[in-house]
């Protein structure tokens, strides 16, 4: 009897076929955890850049009521006046008042956030409006989102 030789197929396998869709999905996923951290950061920074709104608005209200700004840093302080930051936990909040008349309200990271010790503030100096700031030193893309530049022939009556 004569015996034959079986030639081996070449095909490709299904575990082989499985290994090539892993790998693939592999990398698309680490490709999106890269984007989703930057899109979760935003977010976060956003958030506090909200509540600085607030807050500047409510020294706005609060000049316009007693003629002068107002200094705070905790969570009490920030109610009294109608600003409620309970839920942050990647931020703390402080608003001070500067010897030129204008204030600051800073955002500083905490642990929470991953980065510790990182701001966004905000900066307003009579006559001259309002500016964003980080701690790396960039000005924020938005600088006149909370202060518009007045018209030449004369500003509106929120800006003081």
């Amino acid at each position: 009897m004569r015996s034959r030789r079986i030639e081996p197929r070449k095909v490709l396998t299904f575990v082989k076929l499985m290994v090539g869709v892993i790998i693939i999905v592999g990398i698309w996923a680490a490709i999106a955890v890269h984007f989703y951290t930057g899109y979760v950061e935003r977010g976060r920074v956003t958030e506090a850049t909200s509540i600085m709104g607030a807050i500047i608005t409510s020294q706005k209200v609060e000049r316009s009521r007693t003629g002068n700004f107002y200094s705070g840093s905790t969570i009490a302080e920030f109610k009294a006046r109608g600003i409620d930051i309970t839920d942050t936990e990647f931020f703390t909040y402080e608003t001070v008042t500067t010897p030129d008349g204008g204030f600051t309200v800073t955002a500083t990271t905490t642990d929470a956030f991953g980065a510790t010790g990182e701001w966004v503030k905000y900066i307003y100096e009579p006559g001259e409006g309002g500016r964003w700031t980080t701690s790396d030193g960039d000005p924020m893309p938005h600088d006149d989102m909370y202060e518009p530049t007045p018209p030449s022939h004369s500003p509106p009556s929120f800006v003081t």
